[in-house]
């Protein structure tokens, strides 16, 4: 059998680091689709997660639950 032929992966720019990277995500925003390479996209990931869990857990009213001394 013959072997199949690989495809060349495209690179593209991280809109973070600015670097090329053949490893990337796709987001889509109003004005088109960035690219992102995995490493500025898992560590944006990380925080927005972290962000919100922070928010979640600091807020007036969520649901009796406070971790802060009184």
């Amino acid at each position: 059998m013959a072997k199949k032929r690989e495809k060349k992966k495209k690179e593209f720019e991280c809109i973070d680091c600015g670097e090329m990277s053949s490893d990337y995500y796709k987001v889509q925003t109003n004005k088109g689709n960035i690219y992102k390479c995995s490493n500025c996209y898992e560590d944006w990931m990380r925080r927005m997660v972290r962000s919100q869990y922070a928010s979640q857990q600091t807020g007036m009213n969520n649901g009796g639950l406070n971790y802060t001394d009184e």
